[in-house]
């Protein structure tokens, strides 16, 4: 074999070589990555039998710390087997401190008493807001709310369900608990898009309950609303940012901050300090580190 013939098949194998090099870098770069494409909640309205005759994956949760696991947050998914149309984000608070049960219907606030002991519960005294709406399922909640008398719970993938029951034994309303609640608060923006941030007064305080986001981009002031699709897990949009127009010696950080936060699809807990905010592909556009205010 002459030497032109051995340097074509040594440069055939090097770009064999290269390419499976390539093939394999992409499959590590997919097994790595998570798909948030699939985040839909998935729930039934009732325990139904399946096709092949087995029951659904829903697992009946017993009751035996009805503080902790009926207080709290709850984003309303269903009424009477429908799925919740609505301006704005429909939920429930039980507030066992105070007995009181306050939310949103989907355009007004909701408040109100309740009683609960076991599996049953009672509600009453239920006052709302007067602002007018487009077509919501506003007065379906409300008529729900009125025919509660017991819940039960239940779990899927997870996910835990509450459903209110009427006195016929139907349930007229299915929820699915809040789990947003570990992006509350204030925080430093540790990354932004992979690149540190080394100006510390960077900082965001967000507020799921409100739907608000606001703080420091290091330069100017910065509020805008949230988002939060109830058909998904851990789904967080920020819109409507709008921040001061004071002119600084970098504007980089803000506009990437800014870029970042509206190209937010969901979030991620990482620690009891750190959460991450993720775009619709997967990738992480923002890391944030929860701000100890005690130390300010």
């Amino acid at each position: 074999m002459d030497i032109i013939k051995i340097i074509k098949v040594l440069f055939f194998l090097l770009v064999l070589v290269v390419l499976e090099s390539c093939n394999t870098n992409k499959a590590v770069n997919n097994v790595s990555k998570k798909d948030y494409s699939r985040t839909e909640v998935d729930y039934d309205h009732e325990d139904k039998k399946n096709n092949s005759g087995n029951r659904s994956n829903l697992t009946y949760v017993g009751v035996n710390d009805i503080k902790k696991q009926l207080g709290g947050e709850w984003n309303i998914i269903t009424v009477n087997g429908k799925k919740v149309t609505a301006q704005d984000r429909a939920y429930l608070n039980f507030d066992f401190k105070t007995h009181r049960l306050y939310g949103n219907n989907g355009c007004n606030y909701v408040n109100g008493d309740f009683n609960a002991e076991a599996n049953k519960v009672s509600l009453g005294n239920l006052i709302t807001t007067m602002m007018a709406c487009q077509a919501t399922s506003e007065r379906a909640v409300m008529k729900a709310l009125g025919e509660v008398v017991s819940f039960k719970l239940l779990e899927k993938n997870k996910i835990t369900f509450l459903h209110l029951i009427n006195a016929k034994g139907h349930t007229v309303m299915t929820l699915r608990r809040q789990n947003l609640d570990f992006v509350n608060g204030a925080w430093t923006v540790k990354e932004i898009h992979g690149s540190p941030t080394i100006d510390k007064n960077v900082r965001l305080v967000i507020d799921t309950e409100q739907q608000k986001i606001h703080g420091s981009t290091g330069c100017n002031i910065v509020n805008g609303d949230i988002y939060i699709d109830t058909t998904k897990d851990r789904a967080i949009q920020f819109q409507q940012l709008v921040s001061t127009r004071k002119m600084c010696a970098d504007m980089k950080t803000e506009t990437a901050l800014l870029v970042a936060l509206e190209e937010t699809y969901f979030c991620e807990k990482t620690s009891s300090s750190e959460i991450k905010l993720i775009d619709e592909k997967g990738d992480v556009v923002v890391v944030l580190t929860r701000l100890d205010l005690s130390l300010e």
